[in-house]
């Protein structure tokens, strides 16, 4: 079954940070899918935590994709 989510958000939440032995803190990116506010039905919201490699890499992935897409596009 495939569910198709309208909005996607991404976000850096600075409380969803991990402290590192160093002192530092490794900050994940959350990656949100919502449904249209106000529909009756709407789906529960679908969210992922990613580090910046996989985020990085997503990210990537998404552009390849969409120039593959844009070339495939035909006009009238």
């Amino acid at each position: 079954m495939t569910i198709y989510y309208p909005a996607i958000r991404v976000l850096i939440d600075p409380e969803q940070s991990d402290p590192l032995p160093d002192g530092a803190r490794a900050q994940d990116v959350s990656l949100i899918l919502t449904d249209e506010p106000g529909v009756e039905e709407s789906m529960r919201p679908a969210a992922v935590t990613l580090p910046p490699c996989q985020a990085r890499q997503l990210a990537f992935d998404l552009l390849v994709l969409a120039e593959q897409a844009e070339r495939m596009r035909t006009h009238p």
